[in-house]
């Protein structure tokens, strides 16, 4: 199949991913030993709370943007909620492909260099996967923020309060809970976007910008 180099994505746009990627990693980090899990220490006892907060806070503030970005460049079109029926589609399809019980999925992002653009530009899963992202990242935010801030978010306790009276624990209990969990869901999501990334030979294109496109027929 005929290739051409196209620039997929901008300066700022992969500079915020990584930025993303990187407070993510502290934010799980520090995580980890703030919960005590698995005797994990990577800074002193005294200050990894203060670094998770800012770091949560710093997090929170180059996600909106990012989003913002996400939108006003036009990226958002290929994301849309109504993609998702396609997306669904696509990944029952690749199942089958993965399982042997269908044929192999083609590539199916194409690039019309006539018109200079693209005919479509992401894996189709990908659409499916932003609205997962971006459901956990309000989760995890909500709760966080609740956790650091409890007499401001005072109405993330009256909900969890109801929640504990059906599962038990108090709600302080109930919000930290929620949201291990929903680190714990993040990183399992990560994982399985980086090996999509690598097997449909993405992380250049999120690292340097450019990837060899197929040509639209």
């Amino acid at each position: 199949m005929k290739r051409v180099r196209v620039k997929r994505h901008t300066a700022l746009f992969r500079a915020l991913h990584w930025l993303i990627f990187i407070e993510g990693l502290i934010l799980g980090l520090t995580g980890i030993q703030l919960g005590g899990f698995w005797g994990i220490r990577v800074l002193p006892n005294g200050t990894v709370r203060a670094v998770h907060v800012v770091t949560g806070l710093a997090w929170l503030s180059t996600s909106l943007f990012f989003v913002y970005y996400f939108v006003i460049s036009g990226d958002y079109s290929w994301y849309g909620l109504r993609r998702i029926p396609y997306s669904l589609k696509f990944m029952i399809a690749e199942a089958k492909a993965w399982f042997g019980i269908g044929p192999h999925i083609e590539e199916p992002i194409r690039y019309d260099p006539k018109k200079g653009e693209y005919v479509e530009k992401i894996v189709p899963t990908e659409a499916m996967v932003w609205w997962i992202y971006f459901a956990l990242g309000l989760l995890i935010a909500l709760t966080g923020l609740a956790l650091a801030f409890q007499e401001k978010l005072s109405f993330v306790y009256q909900i969890a309060s109801f929640l504990a009276s059906i599962f038990g624990g108090g709600p302080y209990a109930v919000i930290r809970a929620l949201h291990q969990l929903t680190a714990l869901l993040i990183l399992g999501v990560v994982i399985l976007h980086a090996y999509a990334a690598w097997v449909f030979k993405m992380l250049h294109a999120i690292t340097f910008g450019y990837r060899d496109e197929p040509l639209a027929e």
